[in-house]
C-alpha cells in the first residue's frame, strides 16, 4: 500500500507544481498589466490574489513533500496518511479514501482501484479518524444519515 500512497502523493505534487506555475504566470501578467495602464486597479487586485494563492499553494506543496519524504508511522486506526476502505451499508458500494492533511477531492486510479483523497479536516474524514476494521460509522450528509462499515485501514 506504501507504493500506492507514494504514487498518489507524487501525482498531487505534480498537479500543485502546475498550479503554481499557472499562478506565477497569472501574477506576472497582472503585474505587467498594472504597470502599463495607469490606475489599473483590477490588475493590481488580481496580482494580489495570485500572490495569496501562491503562498497557499507553496505551503501545501511543502507539507506534501515533507509527508512524501518522511511518511508517518502507519497504524491500524484511521488517521492522517491512511487509506480507509469502506462499504456503504445503504447501497453496498465499496470506496477507498486516502486521508491527508491538505488537499483532497481528487480521485486517482492506481493498480485498477479508485482512491479518493480527502482532507483530514473534512467532516467525512472526521468520521474515519480512530476507526479500525469492522467498525461502523454514521455520518449526517444533507440531512440524511449514511452508514458505513470499515473494511480495512492501511
Amino acid at each position: 500500500m506504501e507504493k500506492v500512497k507514494t504514487y498518489i502523493l507524487d501525482q498531487i505534487i505534480e498537479e500543485l507544481k502546475t498550479q503554481i506555475q499557472n499562478a506565477e504566470k497569472g501574477r506576472s501578467h497582472s503585474i505587467e498589466e498594472s504597470k502599463s495602464h495607469k490606475g489599473a486597479m483590477t490588475s493590481q487586485y488580481l496580482a494580489g490574489g495570485y500572490s495569496a494563492l501562491l503562498v497557499e499553494l507553496n505551503k501545501t506543496l511543502g507539507i506534501l513533500k515533507f509527508i512524501r519524504n518522511h511518511p508517518p508511522v502507519i497504524t491500524t486506526k484511521g488517521s492522517n496518511y491512511t487509506i480507509v476502505e469502506i462499504k456503504d451499508l445503504d447501497n453496498g458500494m465499496i470506496i477507498k479514501y486516502f486521508l491527508l492533511p491538505v488537499g483532497g477531492g481528487n480521485t486517482y486510479e492506481v493498480e485498477g482501484e479508485k482512491i479518493t483523497v480527502i482532507n483530514v479536516g473534512a467532516p467525512l474524514a472526521h468520521a474515519f479518524i480512530g476507526t479500525v476494521s469492522s467498525d461502523e460509522v454514521k455520518i449526517e450528509i444533507k440531512r440524511n444519515t449514511k452508514r458505513f462499515s470499515i473494511i480495512s485501514v492501511s
